[in-house]
């Protein structure tokens, strides 16, 4: 009931038409791909989903990570199953060639990262956070640090870490209190304590980079004075490996993802490298938030999806009450119309949600290869969509693993049938990397008013050229001009998740309304064919009036907040 299959269906459609051949081919990084190479690429990375990471998936669950004495071990069969995800070359998927990667392009990282993370969550997220730091030492141009790390991440002989948050320095960075002192060998010395660090330590590997944000002595206040550091868990030295005064002190106890260590980590006179320029450490970081941004957003689509299929398969197997048309009793759930709208708010929200998640991976191509035709546009709508894609996806992800569970009944509550883990681990990604709410000012602030709407509406005159949807684009133009005329802080705070869910709404469905124009002129299967129009139109039917209720709550998002005593 709970086995899991890779959307390969999808996958192929997406990659082969709704993407499709001849846009794929302006990608540099896409030269060497073809469709049968791809196609195994997918099967394999599907495979090692569906035969090695989900079977180890409740394992992770029900056993969790132990912490001892500064040392922490994993559930069993994960160690191997890292050594099995290593030797296939999945840790350098999609690095540069240069440092011993594939080099392969993100386009087609996203479905393969889907497959993984649907079948094992928990497990996935190792592999991210060290393409990060890659990516990080690759942004920051220190050629020493690419050279001696690069190619041991990218073997996956180490792992790495993202250390941003302390005890009292959240989403707020500026707070931060971790001190770097430099040394007599011009190195600096860590001291501070960093917590929720995914992966700080574990038993899959020896080795771990943790990439670490700390002040200089002479920093300025606030997160103009953050520096960014390479911090080896240990240090190599005449030819004898020391620890290098990192101590992993505890793990947390969380409602999901318990196979993932999160880990509380202290610092005691580490020693580390400055990454980039002194002061500048979160333009760097960012490079790896973004990245991660993106893999988040992708994590809402494969939990949906793994839910969805546990449903559909309950669904199938449990009989209950009459049949509404033949009366036939007891009947299959799936007959009963209740259940088929559950279940397609599942399957249309998934597919939309998978669409866009893959068209922006494609944009992450041609972002990065330089002389692009489409190089500045694509970057401009990274940057917009990004937080959109995040928090859009893994809201609606967590609503629709509610329905799985609604779908189940009662059996859904209890943790034998499986389907309340999906609920448990998902519900952090609309926290983590950014809470929704920072998404959503991310949305508003830094991007729609930092150029007064030019790159909104450019990508929301794209929408109305490329779908049927005019009239919602217009109403969300209308509204975001608004927006810009106003100056009411309070106010503009209030309407800004409104406003990026309504964002998410629109783009998910311009992305099934391409995807089914694509699906009418494409060599597809016939039913292949049907289901997505069909999706389409429920997508419209049921997802789609919801644009139009979150701006009605955008024009009256401040009423009763500030009115309303929360002392009384």
């Amino acid at each position: 009931m709970l086995d899991y299959r890779a959307p390969r269906d999808d996958i192929a459609f997406i990659l082969q038409h709704h993407i499709g051949a001849e846009a794929l081919a302006t990608v540099d990084a896409c030269a060497a791909l073809d469709t049968d190479l791809m196609s195994a690429i997918v099967d394999e990375a599907g495979r090692f989903a569906e035969q090695v990471l989900a079977p180890l998936n409740p394992v992770g669950d029900q056993q969790g990570c132990q912490w001892q004495d500064g040392t922490v071990r994993t559930p069993n069969g994960w160690p191997a199953a890292y050594d099995q995800f290593r030797s296939a070359g999945w840790t350098g998927l999609c690095l540069p060639e240069a440092l011993g990667g594939q080099a392969l392009p993100k386009v087609l990282a996203m479905p393969v990262a889907e497959c993984w993370q649907s079948a094992n969550l928990a497990f996935s997220m190792i592999q991210p956070l060290t393409e990060g730091a890659v990516e990080a030492l690759l942004a920051s141009g220190e050629q020493t640090l690419i050279d001696r790390y690069g190619p041991l991440l990218v073997s996956g002989e180490w792992t790495a870490t993202m250390a941003l948050t302390e005890p009292a320095a959240g989403s707020d960075l500026g707070l931060l209190t971790t001190r770097a002192i430099p040394d007599a060998d011009g190195g600096y010395r860590l001291t501070g304590n960093k917590l929720y660090i995914t992966f700080g330590q574990h038993d899959m590997t020896e080795r771990t980079l943790h990439l670490v944000l700390a002040r200089l002595p002479d920093a300025p206040a606030g997160s103009q004075g953050i520096s960014l550091f390479a911090v080896p868990n240990i240090r190599p030295g005449d030819g004898i490996d020391q620890p290098n005064g990192v101590t992993c002190t505890g793990i947390e106890h969380k409602m999901g993802l318990h196979g993932s260590p999160t880990c509380t980590l202290q610092f005691d006179q580490a020693w580390g490298e400055l990454v980039g320029p002194a002061n500048k450490g979160l333009s760097i970081m960012f490079v790896m938030m973004n990245e991660a941004r993106l893999s988040v957003g992708l994590q809402g689509t494969a939990i949906a999806e793994r839910a969805y299929q546990a449903a559909l398969g309950w669904a199938n197997e449990r009989r209950q009450g009459k049949h509404p048309r033949t009366g036939e009793s007891p009947t299959a759930l799936i007959e009963h119309p209740d259940i088929r709208r559950l279940l397609l708010r599942m399957r249309s929200q998934i597919l939309a949600s998978r669409l866009l998640g893959y068209y922006l991976g494609f944009r992450v191509d041609q972002a990065r290869q330089v002389e692009h035709p489409a190089q500045q546009e694509a970057r401009a709508e990274l940057e917009l969509l990004t937080p959109v894609f995040k928090a859009w996806s893994t809201e609606y992800a967590n609503r629709l693993t509610g329905d799985a569970i609604q779908i189940f009944g009662g059996m859904g509550f209890i943790e034998e049938t499986g389907v309340a883990q999906f609920y448990r681990d998902l519900k952090i990604s609309t926290i983590y990397e950014g809470t929704t709410g920072i998404q959503a000012q991310d949305l508003l602030f830094r991007k729609i008013r930092k150029d007064n709407g030019a790159t909104f509406h450019h990508w929301l005159d794209r929408v109305a050229e490329q779908s049927s949807l005019a009239p919602y684009v217009q109403a969300l133009r209308d509204t975001s001009g608004r927006l810009l005329d106003h100056q009411a802080l309070t106010y503009l705070h209030a309407a800004a998740v409104p406003l990026l869910e309504a964002t998410g709404i629109l783009a998910g469905a311009w992305q099934l309304c391409q995807a089914a124009d694509k699906a009418q002129a494409a060599s597809v299967d016939a039913g292949y064919r049907q289901n997505v129009t069909a999706l389409r139109d429920f997508y419209h039917a049921h997802w789609l009036p919801e644009l139009h209720l979150h701006l009605a709550r955008i024009q009256q998002a401040d009423v009763g907040l500030v009115d309303y005593d929360f002392q009384q």
